[in-house]
């Protein structure tokens, strides 16, 4: 089934259900925080290769972790919180320098390619409360973080970083338990860039998910995580 191409002036996503085998459900259109934030709330996401059009995916079946079911090594992320400093949403800007450190390389451009005008735009909406992040630090210089956009109660993952996999290991595990305390009902962790090795996820089919995305974007929220 060919993809749909969307135009600059007009951002309209088709249903889900015509997304390809793969997945790819359109390509082109403009993006922008208001856009990102209707193809959240239409089960659909973004990959941005730095040489190609942006594309627009919607797979089936969707990976999702449920934060209540994480299982918790409660002595793991105690020995974590004695070795590293966590703060939330205090220092975005260099959390997303540091992805571009990361995932920024010449020789491997790709989709998780983090462009200037990304970055621009997830600076707009965390300005906006949308955007929440988790930052870790190692004595006193920032080791890595993870973050994504909330809607409701739906946290839609987009860069994991960390100088170390321990590093990413305490991102995680800190951002599920914001997730949480605050009530959220699923982490979507469909990108490569948010996955870490161990951690439990589940498959969840597309019909699904878009239903779970559209009840909980009728009524868009911004609040924010409190440290």
């Amino acid at each position: 089934m060919p993809y749909f191409e969307l135009q600059k002036d007009e951002f309209k996503l088709p249903p889900a259900y015509f997304a390809d085998i793969d997945g790819l459900l359109a390509v082109g259109g403009k993006i922008s925080a208001e856009n990102l934030l209707k193809a959240y709330g239409e089960g659909a996401y973004y990959w941005h290769h730095p040489l190609k059009r942006i594309q627009w995916w919607s797979p089936d079946p969707r990976i999702v972790l449920f934060p209540e079911s994480y299982p918790w090594d409660e002595q793991a992320y105690k020995q974590l919180s004695g070795k590293y400093e966590l703060s939330v949403n205090l220092n975005f800007e260099n959390l997303l320098r540091l992805c571009q450190e990361y995932y920024n390389r010449e020789t491997q451009m790709g989709p998780q390619w983090l462009s200037e005008r990304m970055f621009r735009i997830f600076m707009e909406l965390h300005r906006q409360g949308y955007i929440q992040s988790i930052e870790v630090w190692d004595q006193g210089e920032l080791a890595g973080g993870i973050f994504g956009a909330t809607i409701e109660k739906l946290f839609f993952g987009e860069y994991l970083v960390g100088t170390s996999d321990a590093v990413m290991n305490f991102a995680v595990s800190s951002l599920i338990k914001k997730l949480c305390e605050k009530g959220y009902k699923l982490m979507d962790m469909q990108k490569e860039t948010v996955f870490f090795q161990g951690i439990p996820y589940e498959e969840m089919a597309r019909l699904t998910y878009v239903s779970i995305c559209k009840e909980n974007t009728m009524a868009i929220s911004n609040q924010a995580f409190k440290p």
